[in-house]
């Protein structure tokens, strides 16, 4: 029986970029940061107790990045003297967005831990999380009228719309090993490549970007998102706690259907497929079954398929932001696509 494949090193790489960008953009991640416990104050103080517990728990701020780094990458061109707080207030409106979709999701999803702590729904039920989430997303509304204009205001609506639309089209697929591909990248496209898109052009749009520079930035946040979500899903049977911050094989516990389940049930064979409906449609799991399951997909080489999936969304995510001027922030932006995919090995 194959063993969950190790990972190199290399994959490390990833996070030295995350620091790395987190260190250039540093003065103004301190102020979202400020901003953000400023907005979690509530008269309420389970709110600031439960908001406070996720939003501080040691998350990357990878959408913030994105928001802060979009918005210098077309600030050179356009604003040489700007003292505006739009990107601040609209960073920590994606961020709020992103932390509220998390507390509804690990509800939906019966998750019962995250970044290797016991999940909010956990800790104080699922009433609650689904309230203060709620909070948080009418807090990242008032960010957005506060800092945004009728532009940004309009593209964090519509992803917010869009990304409770994902979670239905997910609910309504759930453990349905039948779907396509195609439904599977809408769903990914809608929960999170949407976010990663959103953030960049708010990012963008703060600094009085053209239109052609926001929508290279949409297509390099929507193609980013897409290669950071395939390849965690294909972490989940390669992979160990300590990269994840949560269990290996949770997607499989859960009987979530991701890429490589979708692979390797397609092309599995009669006595495989009764394997994937017992134990993923059906949820009727025994010792030995995630074990198993990698077995069937590294047969059928799911893994490596799913890494090419992701690597063309790498190329078309770098390929969209080739014309913009050499940058500090344009280079991390690349790195950090190309260090994404290494998350793998």
């Amino acid at each position: 029986m194959n063993n969950v494949i190790p990972l190199k090193k290399e994959s490390l790489s990833f996070g030295r970029q995350i620091t790395e960008l987190t260190e250039l953009c540093k003065e103004d991640l301190i102020s979202v940061n400020t901003l953000i416990l400023e907005k979690l104050d509530s008269n309420v103080p389970l709110v600031q107790e439960v908001a406070k517990y996720l939003i501080l728990s040691g998350g990357k701020r990878l959408r913030p990045l994105l928001t802060l780094s979009s918005y210098y990458i077309t600030k050179s061109k356009n604003l040489k003297n700007n003292n505006s707080m739009n990107h601040i207030g609209l960073a920590a409106a994606v961020e709020f967005i992103h932390t509220a979709t998390l507390l509804h999701d690990d509800v939906i999803d019966e998750s019962r831990q995250r970044r290797g702590k016991p999940t909010a729904n956990e800790k104080w039920e699922n009433k609650t999380s689904v309230l203060v989430g709620d909070f948080l997303f009418s807090r990242a509304f008032q960010l957005m009228t506060k800092y945004g204009n009728t532009n940004t205001l309009k593209i964090l609506a519509d992803t917010s719309v869009t990304i409770s639309e994902g979670e239905i089209l997910e609910l309504a697929n759930d453990k349905n090993l039948e779907i396509n591909e195609d439904i599977y990248f809408n769903v990914v496209n809608a929960k999170t490549a949407s976010l990663f898109s959103a953030a960049c052009q708010v990012g963008s749009l703060s600094a009085n970007a053209s239109k052609d520079e926001v929508n290279a930035m949409k297509a390099f946040g929507t193609n980013f998102g897409m290669t950071f979500q395939l390849i965690d899903d294909a972490i989940d049977y390669s992979s160990n706690k300590k990269v994840l911050g949560k269990n290996t094989g949770d997607d499989f516990k859960e009987g979530k259907i991701t890429l490589p389940i979708i692979l390797a049930y397609g092309r599995s064979n009669d006595k495989e497929k009764k394997f994937w409906k017992r134990t993923i449609s059906n949820l009727n799991q025994e010792k030995g079954d995630f074990e198993y399951s990698i077995d069937i997909i590294n047969k059928y080489q799911c893994i490596e398929d799913t890494i090419t999936r992701a690597n063309h969304f790498s190329n078309v995510a770098i390929d969209s932001i080739v014309n913009f001027k050499d940058s500090e922030y344009k280079e991390k932006l690349v790195q950090l696509v190309n260090t994404s995919l290494s998350r793998i090995y």
